[in-house]
């Protein structure tokens, strides 16, 4: 081969190592965007990750609390039966005055204020109406009738009067108790609601930010699968340029040898690029195939 044949054969080596300089700048200009993307999808993630955990610690918290509320509503239900059983001879015994003061009623048969009334109307009409003796002695009875019903409903108020007495005085400071009690057992349902209610919001605000880091881990992941591509790409391509700069190396020492040396070279060469034709099977001339007779891999 002659010198300006290998003169050329360098230079097409540089123009073609020049050119994979520019494609692995742009590879390497690719790699820097997306890997800036790509740590961009990681800190999101990771700060999605965090709040996720800060929202699924605070919920915790609050049904913790909750325990604690439930407690005191048991504490408060058990202090209000031992009320209960304080109360119980006192109900026991409004139940007793109630049934004697309704038989009384029932046996009445009327409010005291119309029973008076119609008592004074009726001696008024005994007094002063001319009657026949009959209808007199009809009207005496009825009087009596309604005095021992006014003297039986005056009983039954006096019972109601004792039931009364009893729920003021007796009752009323367990009354007082109980509704505060339940007033404040209210007040703990009410904290309770709201706290379980705050914690379902949290666990929906976490269920929906875990979506979005799990959308940004696998956007991180598809991007360093396009960065170990990139990498590779690069690598490659680096490969690619030392086997250039090797292949400029041998032929600039083909440039420093005689016209002998080169010759025997070009044959060599000749005679390796005709055997790995003949293994391929591909069809070779005869020069070609003297060639792979003279190395002896003809079979």
């Amino acid at each position: 081969m002659q010198n300006f044949e290998i003169v050329g054969k360098i230079k097409e080596l540089r123009d073609r190592i020049g050119e994979i300089k520019e494609e692995i700048e742009i590879l390497d200009l690719r790699y820097h965007n997306r890997n800036t993307e790509v740590e961009s999808f990681r800190e999101k993630r990771d700060a999605l990750n965090q709040q996720v955990k800060e929202l699924s610690q605070k919920p915790r918290e609050i049904l913790e609390g909750r325990k604690d509320v439930w407690g005191n509503i048991s504490e408060t239900n058990e202090e209000k039966k031992k009320i209960f059983r304080e109360m119980q001879p006192f109900l026991q015994r409004i139940g007793e005055l109630r049934k004697v003061r309704d038989d009384f009623n029932e046996a009445s048969r009327g409010t005291l204020d119309r029973l008076k009334e119609n008592y004074i109307s009726t001696r008024e009409n005994l007094l002063s109406s001319d009657i026949s003796l009959k209808n007199e002695l009809f009207m005496y009875q009825y009087l009596f009738e309604l005095r021992d019903r006014l003297l039986v409903k005056r009983e039954a108020d006096t019972f109601h009067s004792r039931i009364v007495r009893i729920k003021e005085m007796d009752l009323a400071q367990y009354n007082e108790q109980l509704n505060q009690m339940e007033e404040q057992i209210g007040e703990l349902k009410s904290r309770s609601h709201d706290g379980l209610e705050t914690a379902k919001s949290l666990w929906a605000r976490r269920d929906e930010i875990r979506e979005n880091a799990q959308k940004e881990h696998k956007a991180f992941l598809d991007g360093m699968n396009q960065l170990r591509n990139l990498k590779k790409q690069i690598w490659e391509k680096r490969k690619k340029m030392q086997q250039l700069y090797r292949q400029i190396d041998e032929w600039r020492m083909e440039f420093k040898k005689s016209p002998d040396e080169r010759k025997r070279a070009d044959r060599g060469r000749k005679q390796t690029e005709a055997v790995a034709k003949y293994k391929r099977g591909e069809k070779l001339s005869l020069d070609e195939l003297s060639l792979v007779m003279e190395s002896g891999e003809m079979k």
